[in-house]
């Protein structure tokens, strides 16, 4: 009896600590990453093209026509046409391997004036061939734009491109 308290104890501890580390993780998720951003050592030539994200802009409307993240009075883009990345051959080769694969790429870029994604770069790499796919099909991608003041405008967004297999 007194084994199974002490094992009780012991996983609401485990539960509410990692409950708390979560709530704390969600909770910084709107501010924007302030370590520079690495490559994974995975990469091929393809993912090699696509360009790192900086750490840090430093986006005003005023400076250099970009919204900055910080700014509330904008409506942020919608996207309109968003065409799925593919899995690379080379993640294909590591799924045969592995039957559930999954890959999380998050692919920083600006949506300009008229819907138009620019400047795309990442923010988290994964490799395989799967970097330079996933930006790819983001240059593709149409949004109807950032709004001020009813007025299009360019706003720096960042987008989370999920491959799962099962």
């Amino acid at each position: 009896m007194q084994y199974a308290r002490w094992v009780l104890v012991t996983v609401i501890f485990v539960a509410l600590t990692a409950c708390s580390r979560q709530q704390n993780t969600l909770g910084n998720s709107m501010q924007p990453e302030l370590a520079a951003h690495v490559r994974n050592p995975h990469s091929n030539s393809a993912d090699l093209a696509v360009p790192m994200c900086h750490a840090k802009y430093n986006d005003s409307l005023a400076s250099d026509g970009i919204v900055g993240w910080v700014d509330r009075s904008v409506t942020h883009p919608i996207p309109k046409y968003t065409p799925e990345a593919a899995f690379s051959d080379e993640a294909l080769r590591l799924k045969k391997r592995n039957q559930n694969l999954g890959f999380t790429v998050l692919v920083g870029l600006v949506v300009d004036v008229n819907g138009n994604p620019q400047d795309v770069c990442l923010v988290r790499s994964v490799g395989y061939g799967i970097d330079a796919n996933a930006a790819n099909a983001v240059r593709q991608y149409r949004f109807l734009p950032a709004t001020k003041d009813s007025k299009p405008v360019a706003e720096r967004i960042t987008i989370q491109i999920d491959l799962r297999t099962y």
